[in-house]
């Protein structure tokens, strides 16, 4: 969208960087560099709601719920998407008026005379110790990614500063604890989606010696166009075919990629193996997801006696038992 409100057209930008455009650009117009920046950031909310789809099967599992719907979670995170994204508003409000306090400040020392000893005295105190704050506010911000989908999904009474509050004490009173669950969530996700992308890659396989039976090269030819239309070379993709960044152990992709041709069949195809590639990543997060999630309720029991298992499911009331004709 940023190339083409900067005057690209879409074949341009096709003969220029393919289907799927992962380059660094420069715009002219700043409608078209807010887009390309407006672009990533709902790209990171929209995880944010992904991980909270999966924490909330997660806790709906520790609250005794063993069934609840992937559709289900879906409405959940629907209804709560206004909670996540205020959740993160306040955080970033708070750290732009702390900016523009410090644009104020800096400004006292224009004054003449007094000015730079007042901002020499106050240096300290106050404005040190709000910036050390407010720093402390960019970082836990960063990690909000992870934690805050989390906080949101196990708030039952549905309120924004609960699920603020959640996120900062789930970091600065128990940072070891998070840290090491986090930890072996990546390295439980990485070597998890390693192995579903080894079988995926054979599937793709197998998939291609069955139907080449009947099909003869023509599945040469389909697959060849789909791949090229896609950067599978790319870093992304070794990611997924290695077991660990800097381990030479993995699996190369070898497809067929000498029959391509331009048709509307190659660009379907490309949809079709993108799809599998987004399987892949979407598995890698799932881990990830569900290891925020009891780390926050291990945390949360460590830190102020509560357990999640206590709590009744939001998504259905036990029916109530007479005790005389149990």
């Amino acid at each position: 969208m940023a190339l083409i409100i900067d005057g690209s057209s879409i074949k341009e930008i096709y003969d220029t960087h393919g289907l799927l455009p992962i380059n660094g650009f420069i715009f002219d117009s700043f409608t078209a560099t807010f887009f390309y920046f407006l672009g990533p950031l709902l790209a990171i909310f929209s995880l944010m709601i992904g991980i909270m789809s999966i924490a909330i099967i997660d806790f709906e599992n520790l609250r005794g719920n063993l069934f609840l719907s992937f559709i289900q979670s879906i409405k959940f995170c629907l209804r709560r998407i206004k909670q996540l994204f205020l959740s993160e508003l306040v955080i970033t409000l708070f750290i732009v008026m702390i900016f523009v306090m410090g644009f104020i400040v800096g400004l006292i020392t224009k004054i003449p005379y007094i000015g730079e000893i007042l901002y020499s005295i106050f240096f300290f105190f106050p404005n040190f110790i709000v910036a050390l704050f407010t720093t402390l506010a960019i970082f836990i911000q960063i990690l909000s990614i992870l934690i805050m989908p989390t906080a949101v999904a196990a708030d039952i009474k549905k309120e924004t500063f609960r699920s603020i509050v959640e996120t900062f004490l789930t970091f600065t009173q128990q940072p070891i604890r998070w840290i090491l669950y986090t930890t072996y969530s990546f390295i439980a996700a990485k070597v998890a989606s390693f192995v579903f992308a080894y079988f995926a890659y054979r599937a793709v396989q197998l998939l291609i010696f069955m139907t080449k039976l009947g099909g003869g090269t023509k599945i040469d030819q389909l697959i060849s166009s789909g791949l090229n239309h896609l950067p599978f070379n790319s870093p992304i993709v070794s990611f997924i075919t290695n077991i660990f960044p800097g381990i030479n152990f993995g699996f190369v992709i070898k497809l067929p990629l000498n029959h391509a041709t331009n048709d509307l069949a190659g660009y379907i195809m490309a949809i079709s193996l993108f799809f599998i590639f987004v399987l892949i990543w979407g598995y890698f997060l799932s881990v990830i997801a569900t290891g925020q999630a009891y780390a926050f309720a291990i945390i949360k029991k460590k830190r102020d006696d509560y357990k999640i298992t206590d709590e009744d499911s939001l998504f259905f009331e036990s029916a109530w038992v007479d005790p005389q004709n149990k």
